[in-house]
């Protein structure tokens, strides 16, 4: 009879839990979902469904002409450019500086090692609105705004990634450094050639993060950006809404399109980025 209970009780627990598991992906999934759907409607369907369900459902008369004066009303390609270009940049000198600095508060001993630790840590908690002045300013004495430069560079070093790789760094075996300089290698050639090729789960988490960050970004492109020439996709999102009208089928095709590659990214990753949320949770 005990056991009868204690198996109901568990098949319910397992029931509620299944429940939670699939209100939270929908909950994650349902934006998307609905992104999809209206950026094939027309902007009378959009509004006529917004609140009821079908707009989660691909009903009424679908096409992809939204898609089609995107590319071509907004000049979608040459911001997509921008953007490729911008990330690409950022996010291959942030997964390499980033994990330069890590290494060297990770593995290396220095005097006023522990007050910069504690600095990274303190700097991490700072929104990147306080400081972003302060930014703008430098990059305006350097003369690299208007440019891919100045759009790519000032954004290079994070707190947070530098932390993350402080902590991977931390917890890989002193042996393995200390015998490559009884072998003769120099700090720099233990990074390169060791330490680096064994923190490809971590380097996947940043390259992701950082490809999130640097692709979505609008409000350093805002200040940096002068005119057309330089300016990325959020950037070009905003001229589909005007105060006169909306233009909802065009904002949701652009969303779309705009959302696809983090999705490459993300799927190019997906096995070192899984594989470093494991490593996370056996050293914790």
């Amino acid at each position: 009879m005990r056991s009868a209970m204690s198996k109901e009780k568990r098949m319910l627990y397992l029931l509620f839990m299944y429940a939670g598991y699939v209100l939270i992906a929908f909950l994650f999934i349902a934006p998307i979902v609905y992104m999809v759907v209206s950026s094939m409607k027309t902007d009378a369907q959009i509004v006529a469904d917004m609140s009821t369900f079908k707009a989660f459902l691909p009903v009424g008369t679908l096409t992809l002409d939204n898609f089609v004066q995107v590319i071509h009303k907004v000049n979608f390609m040459k911001f997509f450019k921008n953007s490729a270009v911008v990330a690409v940049i950022n996010v291959s000198l942030v997964t390499i500086v980033n994990a330069m600095i890590g290494y060297a508060l990770g593995m290396l001993d220095f005097k006023g090692k522990n007050l910069l630790v504690s600095l990274v840590i303190a700097l991490s908690i700072i929104p990147t609105e306080a400081v972003i002045i302060n930014r703008f300013m430098v990059a305006n004495q350097l003369h690299i705004l208007n440019s891919y430069a100045g759009l790519a560079l000032p954004t290079i070093g994070y707190p947070m990634y530098i932390f993350l790789y402080y902590n991977h760094f931390k917890g890989m075996p002193k042996e393995l450094m200390e015998a490559a300089i009884v072998d003769g290698e120099s700090y720099g050639g233990i990074f390169w050639k060791i330490m680096l090729p064994l923190s490809k789960p971590i380097c996947a988490t940043v390259t992701i993060m950082g490809f999130i960050r640097s692709w979505g970004d609008l409000l350093w492109p805002t200040l940096v950006t002068r005119d057309e020439t330089y300016r990325t996709l959020p950037l070009a999102l905003r001229a589909l809404s005007t105060d006169v009208y909306i233009f909802w089928g065009q904002i949701f095709a652009f969303a779309t399109l705009m959302t696809l590659p983090v999705f490459i990214v993300f799927l190019m990753f997906q096995k070192q980025f899984i594989q470093s949320l494991t490593m996370s949770g056996i050293k914790g």
